[in-house]
């Protein structure tokens, strides 16, 4: 049975590990803009104060300087390019190569923080013109350094700044940066099947918000050790199959489900009015009108009160760090 404390106790508050971001460097405050401004986004600021940052420009790093010529992404070959008009310069050979190289040398990371709309760091909205002098655009992609982040680490997060004041998308960011680096410093640290099952105890709502395949693919893994078997491939095994299983934003219909399931553990013990409240809370969220934080504090505060430590262990409740939380647009 779940262990159960006291009635009101406050719980030991979570240790959360710092994850560890690469970030584009224009976003870490440092002057290498192509017009060599700084940019300041007021959220970034405040993440950096929570994270280990690895910075990178890969503008900079080709040796382009500050002030620059425009860089521009293109696809007047098909594939989209880059391309420097003012100085004639073509990109697309020398970014692939330092992408590559970057990315090799990277390791023990969470999560890539990069600039929205840059031709080599846009995670969106970056400009990809017809052709490479510019002019008629053809549609809006991605740069060419973060489609390389995304290919070879689609397993971890990584957004940029501009969709990031998606009240819904940083959530699900921060969400996943932490449980990434959770998983990072905890099952490396992990001496035993003690360790992992606790580390999949506590994950067990999240998981089931996620995606409940992985959830009882996660369970068999844990359950096929057999005395003799080699650990440490098992939770390196674990580790990844648990980050394919967060890697997609889980629907609100998930979430409702998995907060529903928890729910479940008080219902018995909860005035009408109680229900009542908390169930219009997560109507709410379920349609689009409020965060999910209100109904997350709400099934906390019960916890609380009732003395579960099993549920006052769960990540759902708790997903990273309570000052990171923000109300905000819902685009």
């Amino acid at each position: 049975m779940p262990e159960r404390a006291a009635g009101g106790e406050a719980p030991e508050p979570f240790f959360f590990p710092k994850p560890v971001l690469v970030m584009s460097s224009c976003l870490d405050l440092q002057p290498v803009r192509y017009n060599g401004e700084i940019i300041r986004d007021d959220f970034v600021v405040k993440l950096r104060g929570f994270v280990k940052v690895v910075p990178v420009c890969p503008e900079m790093a080709l040796g382009l300087g500050t002030p620059r010529p425009r860089i521009l992404a293109h696809a007047e070959n098909g594939a989209m390019e880059l391309f420097q008009p003012a100085t004639g310069r073509e990109l697309t050979h020398d970014m692939a190569a330092f992408s590559e190289s970057f990315l090799e040398g990277l390791s023990g990371i969470d999560g890539f923080l990069l600039k929205s709309k840059s031709p080599s760091c846009g995670v969106s909205g970056t400009k990809v013109y017809r052709y490479r002098e510019g002019g008629i655009v053809l549609r809006k992609g991605r740069g060419l350094f973060a489609e390389k982040v995304l290919e070879k680490y689609y397993f971890l997060p990584a957004e940029d700044e501009g969709r990031l004041r998606n009240r819904e998308l940083r959530d699900n960011f921060l969400t996943n940066i932490y449980a990434a680096a959770d998983a990072r410093v905890s099952l490396g640290r992990s001496a035993g099947m003690k360790d992992l099952v606790a580390f999949q105890s506590r994950y067990k709502y999240f998981l089931m918000a996620y995606n409940q395949k992985r959830l009882r693919e996660l369970g068999k893994l844990t359950a096929s050790y057999k005395k003799g078997d080699d650990f440490r491939a098992l939770v390196d095994e674990y580790r990844h199959c648990f980050l394919e299983a967060i890697r997609r934003k889980p629907s609100r219909k998930q979430l409702v489900n998995a907060l529903t399931h928890i729910f479940g553990h008080f219902s018995d013990r909860l005035g009408g009015g109680e229900k009542a409240m908390f169930l219009k809370l997560l109507g709410s969220y379920e349609k689009g009108i409020s965060g999910i934080h209100p109904p997350l504090s709400i099934l906390k505060s019960w916890a609380i009160r009732f003395g579960d430590k099993y549920l006052l262990s769960q990540r759902l409740l708790d997903p990273f760090p309570e000052e990171l939380y923000e109300e905000g647009i819902s685009l």
